[in-house]
């Protein structure tokens, strides 16, 4: 029992679902908080905040367990994914398929019925948009990164309509500091483990060199843009001026390990960029949140 438990923990990727989801809920409370006209929490429920934390949680599950059936063979091929579950044989496909497709379709079911429907939708979208469109776009063109971006935006957007019922200007900002952080993040990630991608057919690096100048340097335009939107919440008036105080020195360090990634081009400097961007965004949406 708790073997199998253990495997099906590893295709839910449980760890990453709790960060993905953290976005979600941070979505919802700073969608109280924008929308309310003494910038409390009086329209925050419980029962709307808790649908938005357990349905995101399974649409995550869902998401993460049809995405490694649709990649068991690469999987199979890298050494970083060789162990997981279905790779190994400590789940089926079969299993794999059935626990996904309920997490997926329960996680759907629980926004339908605890959040407005613009929300349930997309919550869906985010599934199908991650499992169907951008799984099978990694093996063929670099532009993946992009269309995954997409839903991997959607969590703080799922939160703040959950809240507002409404895509506006400030979930419009919410989603644009996902969606931008992305970039940076994951292509430290595939700057880490190119080798290892590319024995699966993946090429994730912006350019066709690889690790160079090239790959670097967008890695340091897309963390200006994304610096540039961060700050917007403050621009819109949605956030005080004294968010500037998180928000600007969290940039200056994200920033400051981007150029250090394009002038040496080393490994270890893209690792401090992972670790840095992974602090970036709680940063950041705490702030909007305190200011």
């Amino acid at each position: 029992m708790k073997s199998t438990l253990k495997a099906y923990f590893d295709l839910v990727k449980f760890r990453l679902t709790s960060t993905v989801v953290a976005t979600s809920v941070f979505g919802y409370v700073l969608g109280c908080k924008f929308n309310s006209t003494d910038s409390s929490l009086t329209g925050f429920s419980w029962i709307v905040f808790a649908g938005v934390l357990v349905g995101g949680l399974f649409i995550v599950f869902g998401s993460n367990g049809l995405n490694q059936l649709l990649e068991k063979s690469q999987d199979s091929q890298m050494s970083r994914t060789q162990s997981r579950p279905v790779v190994e044989g400590r789940l089926s496909e079969s299993q794999a398929r059935i626990f996904s497709l309920f997490c997926g379709l329960f996680g759907i079911a629980v926004l339908l019925f605890t959040a407005p429907l613009l929300t349930t939708i997309l919550g869906a979208l985010s599934l199908v948009l991650y499992v169907f469109v951008y799984t099978p776009l990694k093996g063929v063109t670099p532009l993946a990164v992009m269309v995954g971006a997409i839903p991997g935006a959607l969590p703080p957007l799922i939160g703040y309509t959950a809240a507002t019922g409404v895509i506006d200007d400030a979930g419009i900002i919410l989603f644009l500091v996902q969606f931008f952080w992305q970039f940076p993040h994951f292509w430290a990630i595939a700057w880490l483990l190119h080798e290892d991608y590319q024995k699966a057919g993946y090429w994730l690096l912006p350019s066709k060199g690889g690790r160079d100048k090239y790959s670097a340097l967008q890695i340091v335009i897309y963390t200006i843009i994304l610096i540039a939107t961060s700050v917007m919440p403050v621009l819109y008036g949605m956030s005080d001026v004294w968010a500037l105080t998180g928000l600007l020195p969290s940039g200056a360090l994200f920033l400051f390990f981007a150029f250090k990634l394009h002038r040496s081009l080393e490994e270890s400097d893209a690792r401090k960029l992972l670790y840095t961007s992974f602090l970036y965004t709680p940063v950041v949406f705490v702030t909007y949140i305190l200011f």
